[in-house]
């Protein structure tokens, strides 16, 4: 089963991908900001730093 983490690296470059292909065919702007706001987030989630803070998030707290 692959890793809930990994699935959202791999929507987020598919996603990109979408919103540039798309960018290019309507010849619009907009949807080229969107598909590299898609890509800069998915680079974002394959670092170190996005997946440690995106871990931390999963881990429960614990009470006093």
């Amino acid at each position: 089963m692959v890793d809930r983490w990994l699935a959202f690296c791999l929507l987020q470059f598919v996603s990109a991908v979408l919103g540039f292909l798309w960018g290019f065919y309507v010849r619009s702007p907009l949807f080229l900001y969107i598909g590299g706001f898609f890509f800069s987030l998915g680079v974002f989630a394959i670092t170190r730093w996005g997946y440690d803070r995106w871990k931390a998030k999963q881990k429960p707290r614990r009470r006093k």
